[in-house]
């Protein structure tokens, strides 16, 4: 279906062509329509820009988005604890115990 991402805010619909898909398609063409030499370019220039708004957009959207979900798995972290040459620590040689068996 088209649904709506999280994160971006967009649908993989509107990712890859721009725009919303139209449901119904226009009955008349458009009044304003006048095919010529340029027409062609200027409507190609018109999509390309519209396709670098949405990614533009995305883009944004994803950045947003991994700071919000950064600052809610810092919540749970505790203070980081800051060692000094001398300092004895505790290690862990769980996962080490087979270069020695």
């Amino acid at each position: 279906m088209n649904s709506i991402n999280s994160s971006t805010g967009l649908s993989m619909f509107q990712l890859c062509y721009g725009c919303s898909p139209r449901v119904i398609p226009p009955l008349l063409p458009s009044v304003n329509e006048q095919k010529g030499p340029d027409s062609d370019s200027k409507e190609a220039a018109a999509f390309l820009d519209r396709l670098a708004l949405v990614e533009k957009e995305a883009r944004d959207n994803l950045y947003c988005a991994k700071v919000l979900q950064c600052y809610h798995a810092d919540k749970s972290c505790g203070p980081c604890e800051i060692f000094e040459v001398g300092d004895l620590v505790l290690l862990s040689t769980l996962h080490r115990r087979q270069a020695y068996v």
